[in-house]
């Protein structure tokens, strides 16, 4: 794995400075790929449950809790796969 972590270079350079995509790189960061492939089966679980929920019928998919998450740990495992 890359010594060089995304969240620090997102905070460094970005201009998408979102605190929540921070937080969830973070979080995911320090896995490999089978621990990341594990996370996205239950947060991909959690996201499933969520958008199938009536209350949240024609809610747009950026309201659900695991948005960030998605988004960082399916970020992860391209650049595990692909770059390092």
């Amino acid at each position: 794995m890359s010594s060089n972590l995304l969240s620090e270079r997102l905070l460094a350079a970005s201009p998408m400075r979102n605190p929540s995509m921070i937080a969830a790189f973070e979080r995911y960061e320090s896995l490999g790929i089978p621990e990341l492939d594990a996370a996205w089966d239950a947060v991909n679980a959690d996201f499933r449950r969520w958008v199938e929920a009536a209350e949240n019928a024609g809610r747009p998919i950026q309201e659900a809790p695991q948005y960030w998450d998605r988004i960082a740990i399916g970020t992860l495992q391209e650049r595990r796969t692909w770059w390092e």
